[in-house]
C-alpha cells in the first residue's frame, strides 16, 4: 500500500510525498548494512587509557604507553532508565543488534533516576531501590552485569554515568530540607558542594563499581561523574541563589570564607586586594514599554497597577511568530557588568510553569546580542536578577526583551531595571576572622578582584567535587580508566580549570530539540520547528568544535535531531564526518532506547530503536568515524586562551564559541581546519564556502549542504533539493527534497574502483494513526499519523492528535505509537563514474537481504560510468541499495 502525506510547510514537500510501509528487523539484519566486522570480543588487551590526547588500548603486552598501543574511537549510543537492565536473553540480543550497527560503546545513562519501589524491585527501572541512598536493586545489578558481559562478547564498551537523576530526600537520606521549597530536580547544584551529598555519592560510586565487578574489566571504557551540572554554570544561569537557603547557604558561605582565609590570611590583606567599592550606576531604562509583533503573531499591551506599581501586561493573541515585550534605546559597553532585574508572573493554573525567552541585544541590524536564556513563570510574582557582561559595545540601541509567544494567557512584568552593577567590596562588619563574608548574589556587581575571587572559588569547589569522585573511581578501579566531570556547555572555559585533574572533555548538543510550550516533558503537548542543521549553518557542530581543549580526548556523549524531524537522517553521517575531520574521540547518539520495549518497531521520542529515518545510515556513520574513512584535518588552528581570559569568560557566562568570535576569529574556521583551545597562536583563516584542508569535506552555508568526498565515501547532507549535486565520482538528481545521500565502499577501496558499494537514501518515517480509543489500527486500512501545525502556528509542528489517549492535549503521543511504519519514498537518479565492465544494483529489505535487482533499463550506461534510477514508481522501494561492479573487460588485440 502506498499512502499520501499531506503537510503544508516550506520545510516539507509542496506536493504530498509517497510513503511506503517499511520496517527493519534488527535481529535478522545481515548483508551490506551489517557492520559487525568492525568489532571483536573484548579482552585484556582492549583496556582503554589516555595517551597523547586520545583514547588507546593497551595492546597484547597489557602495558600502556608502549609500541603496541592502538588508537580507538567510540561510536556509541545511550541507554536510559530501564533500558539499562535487559533480561539475560534480551541482553545478548541487544548487544548483537548494536554490534551490527557498528556501535562499540554504550553510555549507561539515568541508572540512578526514579529508584524502584522497595516492595516491587522486579520493575528494574533503576539501579537503586527507594530506600536510603545508596541502596541497590540486586535484580538490576545482576541484569546489568549480565548485559556488560554480553556487550563485551560483541566488542562493545561501557560508559558508566554516575550522578544523573538522583534527587536527594531530606528525611530518607538525612540531608537538610530546603525551607519553603523542595530539593531541586536531580539535586542540582546542591550535590556538588554539600558535604553529606558528596559523601553519599562517593559511597554510591564505590558500591556501584564493586557490585558490577568492573575492576580490571576491559568493558569499562570511561566514567562520567556528573551529567550537565556545575556550580559555576548554576551561578552563571541564576539557578544557584534561589536554592541557597537554610543550611545550604550556611555550608557554601562557610566554604567561601575558608577559601578566602586560605588565600589572604587576614582581613587587611583582603581589603587591600578587593579595594574600595562604588554604588550602582544610574538607571538605563526609560520605563517605556513597547510590544514587537512578528510573522503574524498578535498581542495587546496595556499598563495596569499591581500593588500600586505600574505594570506592563501582555495578552498574547493569535498567529505565530515572536511577541516581544521590550525596552530599548540605551548604551552598553563591552566588558562592563550590568544587572538586569524585574518581577514577572503569568496567568496560569497553580503548579504550572511557562518558559519565556529573554534576551539582551541590539535593537537594530544586525540584531545581535550577548544574552539569550529563558525564565520559568508561574502564577506568583517572582524576582529575576540577571548579570550581563557585553562582549561588544552597543551605541544607544540596546534592548532588553521577553518573548511572550508561547504564553497561554496574559503575562505581567513590573519593576524592571538595568544598571551598571556597582563595584561592591568588603561590607562593613565583614571579616575573615569572623568568617561572615557574604556570597556574591545573582546580578550583583563587585570590584574586579571580588568577582574574580568568587568565580575562582566556584571553580575550585567544582574541582574539589570532581576530584573527590575521581579518586573514588580510581580507588575502585585503577589509574587507567579515563574519567570526565561534566559537559563543556555547563560552565564553558572555566571547566578547563575545574576539570584539569581529569582525563578527557565531553559535550552535548541537539538540533531541533522538542519545545514544550506549557508543561515540561508533556508527551501530548510539544512542538518542533522541523529545522535542518544547515538552517543555522551547522552552528551546533561549530559550538562543539570550539569547546575542545588541546591535549585531551574529546567526546560528544549526547546528540540527536529527534523524530519526527523530517531531516533527521542527516545528523549521524554529518556529525561522523565532521568529528572524524576534527579528530575527536567519541560520539554517542541519544538514545537507542529509554525502556525495554525492544520490539515496538515504531519511532518515538529520542529513541533510535524504531526510528527508521535514522537507522539505515547508522552503520555507515559508524564506519566513517571509526575507520578513518574521513581523514583528520592536516593542521590545527590553535587559539591561545590564558588563565585570565578563562576567568573572564567564566565571570561573563560566555561560551567558548562566543569568546573565539570576540577575538576576531571566524567560528567557521572549524569547517576547514581542526580547531582547539591552547596557549599558541593561530594561522591565516579561510573564507566561505570553507573547504576542509583535506578537501574531503565542504560546508556550503549558502546552499545549506555538507558535501563529503573521501576516497571510499561520498555523500551530501542538509537541505537537498532537486538541483543536480556532484560529489567526486557521484552525481545526485532527486525528484523531491531529502536529508541525505551516502555512498560507502564496503571493500574499503576508492569508490571509482570498488567492487561493492552500499548506497543509502533514507526518507523520513511516520508511524500509523491510532484507531479510535487509541487502539492498534487495522493494517489493511492504516494511514500515517501526519505532522500537523501546532495549534495557533504556521511554522511549528507536532503529531496529529486524532484518537490520542489525551484528547484535551494538542499533540499525538511523542513517546509511543502503532505499526505499521511508513517511509518517505525518495526517488533519485544517481550517476556513478566507476571503472567497471558491468554494474548490478540490488534493492535491500528491512533485514539487509536482496529483494530485487534493478532492471537494466533502470541502469543506463553513459560515458565513464552509469546512471541509475532508484525508487521509481513500480520499483521495490527501500532506503538501501547494494551496487556491485565487474572489472572492465580486457580488450584483446583482435577486438573491434
Amino acid at each position: 500500500m502506498v499512502a499520501a502525506l499531506v503537510i503544508t510547510s516550506a520545510s516539507l514537500l509542496a506536493q504530498p510525498p509517497a510513503l511506503y510501509p517499511f520496517s527493519i528487523d534488527q535481529d535478522k539484519l545481515g548483508g551490506a548494512p551489517d557492520f559487525s566486522y568492525l568489532n571483536h570480543p573484548l579482552a585484556a588487551a582492549d583496556r582503554v587509557f589516555v595517551e597523547n590526547g586520545h583514547f588507546y588500548t593497551v595492546g597484547p603486552d597489557l602495558t600502556p604507553n608502549t609500541a603496541d598501543d592502538q588508537r580507538v574511537r567510540f561510536f556509541g549510543v545511550n541507554l536510559a532508565f530501564g533500558a539499562n537492565f535487559p533480561v539475560k536473553d534480551d541482553a545478548a540480543r541487544l548487544a548483537l543488534r548494536l554490534r551490527r550497527l557498528g556501535v562499540n560503546l554504550v553510555r549507561l545513562h539515568h541508572m540512578d533516576s526514579s529508584p524502584d519501589p522497595v516492595g516491587n524491585p522486579t520493575s528494574a527501572n533503576s539501579i537503586l531501590v527507594d530506600s536510603a541512598y545508596p541502596t541497590f536493586n540486586d535484580l538490576s545489578v545482576q541484569r546489568l552485569r549480565d548485559f556488560l558481559s554480553a556487550l563485551a562478547s560483541e566488542g562493545i564498551y561501557a560508559d558508566l554515568n554516575l550522578h544523573v537523576g538522583y534527587q536527594f530526600r531530606p528525611t530518607v537520606d538525612q540531608v537538610p530540607a530546603l525551607p519553603g521549597q523542595s530539593i531541586p530536580a536531580q539535586s542540582k547544584p546542591l550535590q556538588i558542594f554539600y558535604p553529606r551529598m558528596v559523601q553519599l555519592q562517593q559511597q554510591y560510586t564505590h558500591q556501584l563499581i564493586s557490585h558490577l565487578a568492573l575492576r580490571n574489566d576491559p568493558v569499562l571504557a570511561v566514567v562520567e561523574i556528573n551529567n550537565e551540572s556545575s556550580l559555576l554554570q548554576a551561578w552563571q544561569g541564576g539557578s544557584l541563589d534561589p536554592v541557597l537557603t537554610g543550611e545550604y547557604r550556611v555550608a557554601l558561605q562557610s566554604q567561601w570564607n575558608q577559601w578566602l582565609a586560605a588565600k589572604y590570611g587576614t582581613t587587611d590583606a583582603l581589603v587591600k586586594a578587593w579595594g574600595a567599592g562604588s554604588p550602582d550606576g544610574p538607571e538605563l531604562l526609560s520605563g517605556k514599554w513597547t510590544l514587537e509583533q512578528g510573522h503574524g503573531k498578535t498581542g495587546v499591551l496595556t499598563t495596569i497597577q499591581t500593588d500600586g506599581v505600574p505594570t506592563a501586561q501582555v495578552q498574547p493573541g493569535t498567529g505565530t511568530g515572536w511577541l516581544f515585550l521590550k525596552q530599548t534605546g540605551f548604551h552598553l559597553s563591552s566588558g562592563v557588568r550590568y544587572a538586569w532585574a524585574f518581577e514577572a508572573k503569568a496567568d496560569l493554573p497553580a503548579g504550572q510553569t511557562v518558559n519565556v525567552p529573554t534576551s539582551v541585544m541590539r535593537d537594530v541590524s544586525p540584531w545581535d546580542g550577548f544574552y539569550y536564556s529563558a525564565i520559568g513563570l508561574t502564577n506568583q510574582w517572582q524576582t529575576f536578577t540577571i548579570a550581563v557582561t557585553p562582549s561588544f559595545d552597543i551605541q544607544d540601541s540596546g534592548r532588553v526583551s521577553l518573548d511572550m509567544e508561547f504564553a497561554p494567557g496574559s503575562v505581567a512584568v513590573r519593576k524592571m531595571s538595568l544598571v551598571q552593577a556597582g563595584q561592591r567590596a568588603l561590607a562593613a562588619g565583614e571579616s575573615i576572622e569572623s568568617a561572615n563574608i557574604s556570597l556574591v548574589g545573582p546580578g550583583e556587581g563587585g570590584t574586579s578582584a571580588r568577582l574574580a575571587d568568587y568565580t575562582s572559588f566556584l571553580i575550585a569547589t567544582d574541582r574539589a567535587y570532581v576530584n573527590a569522585l575521581r579518586d573514588t573511581v580510581r580507588g575502585e578501579t585503577d589509574a587507567l580508566v579515563p574519567v570526565t566531570g561534566t559537559q563543556m556547555g555547563y560552565g564553558g572555559l572555566g571547566l578547563f580549570d575545574s576539570q584539569d585533574g581529569l582525563d578527557y572533555q565531553d559535550n552535548h548538543f541537539y538540533v531541533d530539540h522538542y519545545s514544550f510550550p506549557n508543561t515540561a516533558w508533556d508527551g501530548f503537548d510539544w512542538q518542533i520547528s522541523d529545522a535542518s542543521a544547515a538552517d543555522s549553518a551547522w552552528s551546533s557542530l561549530l559550538d562543539m568544535a570550539w569547546a575542545r581543549e588541546a591535549g585531551r580526548p574529546y567526546t560528544v556523549s549526547e546528540y540527536n535531531q529527534p523524530w519526527p524531524n523530517t531531516h533527521g537522517a542527516e545528523i549521524d553521517p554529518e556529525l561522523a564526518a565532521f568529528a572524524a575531520f576534527q579528530d575527536w574521540d567519541g560520539i554517542m547518539h541519544f538514545a537507542y532506547s529509554h525502556s525495554r520495549n525492544w520490539d515496538d518497531g515504531v519511532p518515538n521520542g529520542f529513541n533510535l530503536n524504531g526510528d527508521w529515518t535514522k537507522f539505515p545510515i547508522i552503520g555507515q556513520s559508524a564506519w566513517i568515524f571509526r575507520t578513518g574513512a574521513v581523514a583528520p584535518g592536516n593542521t590545527a588552528v590553535s587559539v591561545a586562551v590564558s588563565a585570565v581570559q578563562r576567568l573572564q569568560t567564566a565571570l561573563a557566562g560566555q561560551s567558548a564559541t562566543a569568546w573565539v568570535v570576540s577575538q576576531g576569529i571566524p567560528k567557521e574556521t572549524a569547517f576547514s581546519r581542526r580547531v582547539e583551545l591552547v596557549k599558541d597562536g593561530i594561522d591565516p583563516l579561510p573564507k566561505p564556502p570553507f573547504p576542509a584542508d583535506t578537501s574531503e569535506l565542504t560546508f556550503d552555508p549558502n546552499a545549506k549542504l555538507l558535501l563529503l568526498n573521501a576516497p571510499a565515501a561520498a555523500g551530501v547532507f542538509g537541505r537537498l533539493g532537486t538541483a543536480k549535486t556532484t560529489i567526486g565520482p557521484m552525481s545526485i538528481e532527486l525528484l523531491g527534497p531529502a536529508a541525505c545521500v551516502l555512498l560507502t565502499a564496503m571493500d574499503g577501496a576508492p569508490i571509482s574502483s570498488s567492487r561493492s558499494l552500499l548506497l543509502s537514501i533514507p526518507g523520513y518515517s511516520l508511524r500509523s494513526l491510532p484507531a479510535p480509543g487509541n487502539r492498534q489500527p487495522d493494517p489493511a486500512s492504516a494511514q500515517p499519523q501526519n505532522l500537523v501545525n501546532y495549534p495557533g502556528t504556521t511554522d511549528s509542528w507536532t503529531l496529529d492528535a486524532t484518537n490520542a489517549p489525551n484528547s484535551s492535549k494538542p499533540s499525538g503521543d511523542m513517546n509511543g505509537g502503532w505499526q505499521p511504519t511508513y517511509m518517505q519514498r525518495v526517488e533519485a537518479w544517481i550517476t556513478l563514474r566507476v571503472r567497471s565492465g558491468r554494474i548490478f544494483v540490488s534493492v535491500l529489505d528491512g533485514t539487509g537481504k536482496t529483494v530485487a535487482a534493478l532492471q537494466q533499463s533502470e541502469v543506463q550506461s553513459i560515458p565513464g560510468g552509469y546512471r541509475i534510477h532508484l525508487n521509481a514508481p513500480g520499483q521495490p522501494q527501500s532506503p538501501w541499495f547494494v551496487i556491485q561492479t565487474a572489472p572492465p573487460r580486457r580488450r584483446r588485440p583482435f577486438d573491434n
